[in-house]
């Protein structure tokens, strides 16, 4: 398994706006400079993040974005799900496919054992 680019950049970006006081707006171009990202791409996956919450577009001439929330309260979790969606590691444990075979697959419980872990760790991590 392995996270896209845009879960990597928007991580990069959205620790960016954590490390400044809070409410503080910053212009989406400041944060792809100090991180060395694409413009662009980093102000779609923006849009992501503000869609969950995660973090306030502002417009105007004093227009950028700031965090939504705390940083203790954002994890690493809802960061990279607002960008990739849920995780699953394998299809039969995501709950919008299922798998017919999971009461008598022999590596489902392991599979479902690795995401469960992978989960809480993820949710153990804020962007404080």
């Amino acid at each position: 398994m392995r996270l896209t680019r845009g879960a990597d950049y928007g991580t990069r970006g959205i620790l960016y706006l954590a490390r400044r006081p809070m409410n503080t707006v910053i212009l989406v171009g400041e944060i792809a400079s100090a991180e060395d990202l694409s413009e662009s791409y980093l102000a779609k996956i923006f849009q992501d993040l503000a869609k969950e919450g995660l973090v306030r577009s502002h417009r105007g001439a004093k227009g950028g974005f700031s965090l939504a929330r705390a940083p203790e309260a954002i994890t690493l979790r809802e960061v990279i799900e607002a960008i990739e969606g849920p995780i699953a590691i394998n299809r039969c444990l995501a709950p919008w496919e299922g798998c017919e075979r999971s009461a008598t697959c022999p590596v489902h419980p392991v599979l479902a054992r690795a995401q469960e872990q992978l989960l809480a760790a993820l949710d153990g991590v804020t962007l404080s």
